[in-house]
């Protein structure tokens, strides 16, 4: 399984093409569950958690570090999705690049640093942009 969602006309176009190669056209556009996980990147996450972890475990625990770190991989997350992983969807991306950030909001990440952040906030939004993000079928 690709990381690329397929959407009703992902179909249509690869059942005309394989019309005209007499191959098999049994291609269906990804459901609701398939799209969700889909766009959660557990792979940038799971790297964020990881270097996360490192600065928070050493002696000098930097805040700068923390907001760096975030800064980076969340920079790098589109270019990863598409270079890597070969989304075309720009759709996708970006959903996927907001989910990593609403990952991050909710870990605490250097958003705990923040004298207005709350764990609770995290734990509300994690939950409720998950859910609306899988309704959303990207376009081209």
């Amino acid at each position: 399984m690709g990381r690329s969602i397929v959407t009703d006309s992902d179909v249509k176009a690869v059942q005309a093409r394989r019309a005209l190669t007499a191959g098999p056209t049994d291609v269906k556009p990804d459901e609701y569950s398939t799209r969700l996980i889909k766009y959660i990147p557990a792979e940038v996450v799971t790297i964020y958690v990881f270097v996360d972890g490192i600065i928070k475990n050493s002696s000098s625990s930097d805040s700068l570090l923390l907001w760096l770190t975030f800064g980076i991989i969340l920079a790098l997350t589109p270019l990863y999705l598409w270079r890597v992983q070969k989304v075309k969807k720009w759709t996708q991306i970006v959903i996927c690049t907001l989910s990593f950030a609403v990952w991050v909001f909710s870990l605490g990440g250097p958003f705990a640093l923040l004298g207005w952040y709350e764990a609770l906030y995290g734990a509300v939004l994690l939950p409720l942009f998950t859910f609306a993000v899988g309704i959303v079928e990207p376009t081209k």
